[in-house]
């Protein structure tokens, strides 16, 4: 059986309808991906969640909504447009740091609605990072390794 995305997100979007109207702007897309991401799509100019269906699969359904909210914030806070800062678009290296820096401003607001392993601010390698942080503050503030 193939894993259907499509009444995840309807069932998020019955519990918290805030989400809704993004939703339905967001073209989602299973692919060749770890876990999830959102982009715009450089073809269509349209925002883009790419998913892998297996790693969703392996999931909770409170794990999958809290992974969808964390996509959708991505968009909320303008992390892959507005507030991108100009040195990460063409620099694979900080696009990766930009990513650890929103990963961890959103995941502050979603402690224990994600699956385990994800990036959070007051643990495992972030521990001495307070949650509550805008993205730009834990991207001045990431270590460097």
């Amino acid at each position: 059986m193939t894993f259907d995305l499509n009444k995840h997100v309807a069932r998020l979007l019955m519990d918290e309808p805030f989400f809704a109207s993004l939703s339905r702007r967001v073209d989602k897309k299973a692919g060749a991906i770890p876990t999830a991401g959102v982009r715009v799509n450089p073809d269509t100019a349209q925002f883009e969640m790419l998913y892998n269906p297996e790693f969703f699969a392996g999931l909770t359904d409170k794990e999958r909504a809290g992974v969808l909210k964390h996509e959708f914030y991505h968009l909320i806070f303008e992390h892959v447009t507005g507030r991108m800062p100009e040195a990460v678009k063409n620099n694979p290296a900080l696009a990766k740091k930009w990513n650890f820096a929103t990963d961890l401003a959103i995941n502050s607001h979603l402690v224990g609605q994600l699956p385990e392993g994800c990036l959070m601010p007051g643990e495992g390698p972030f521990e001495e990072l307070p949650k509550g942080k805008s993205a730009e503050w834990y991207w001045a503030n990431l270590p460097e390794d």
